[in-house]
């Protein structure tokens, strides 16, 4: 795959280089890796207390307890890499590069898949318990840590979230999201009958689509529809 700043440089024609490997499902991803790579990418070089973490997150997201057909390690992946080309395009501040990895990373870490109970935040609350388990107490201000479990309650689709100034969230959120529609509709169909199938939805795959695009024109996804 290109690097994420030839990408960058040449968005949005560059998405098709970024499908490819987004989409594929073949090999199973160095998530480790692919973070630290971001990283760099984002032009943040400095070792971090956190590098011990973002490993150990790693590991998580790459297991895929609940034998998830899309909330898996390539969807990490795809959003992961989409967050940070927003993030380069968007020259978003350095502080918040480490943010952006940590959040784009295990946004749906120990996905439920047919196990998550039809109750609001209820993924989302399985998520933030177990990431403050491994860097809260790297997190050394309180309000950072307010703001990433504040982040991750937003990324709960059926409830559209106040909206604010965060660039990191609008770029977490836009990129969650992006994964599915981002690179076509033939690629949206085949991530959506993934969810189907995880979820065990009755509803065709196009039906399903259609509503998921429906919804999205309700929100304020800017990042989204200067891509397309």
């Amino acid at each position: 795959m290109p690097s994420l700043e030839y990408i960058s440089n040449r968005w949005p024609k560059s998405r098709h280089l970024l499908s490819k490997y987004s989409m594929s499902n073949q090999k199973k991803p160095d998530l480790f890796k692919l973070s630290l790579s971001c990283l760099r990418s984002l032009n943040f070089r400095q070792k971090i207390p956190l590098t011990g973490a973002i490993k150990e997150l790693s590991l998580i997201c790459s297991k895929n307890f609940c034998s998830n057909k899309y909330h898996d390690q390539h969807h990490f992946k795809a959003v992961l890499l989409i967050a940070s080309v927003f993030a380069k395009i968007f020259k978003v501040k350095r502080s918040d590069c480490i943010l952006i990895i940590i959040l784009s990373l295990t946004h749906d870490m120990n996905h439920q898949g047919r196990r998550v109970i039809n109750r609001e935040y209820y993924q989302e609350k399985i998520t933030i318990k177990h990431l403050e388990r491994i860097i809260f107490r790297k997190i050394l201000n309180h309000k950072t840590w307010e703001r990433i479990k504040r982040i991750l309650m937003n990324t709960y689709f059926p409830i559209i979230p106040k909206t604010n100034n965060d660039m990191v969230e609008k770029i977490i959120l836009n990129a969650d999201v992006a994964s599915s529609i981002l690179f076509g509709e033939r690629n949206g169909l085949i991530l959506t009958k993934r969810l189907k199938n995880e979820a065990d939805l009755k509803e065709k795959s196009i039906a399903l689509y259609s509503k998921f695009l429906e919804k999205i024109k309700q929100r304020e996804f800017s990042l989204i529809k200067n891509s397309l």
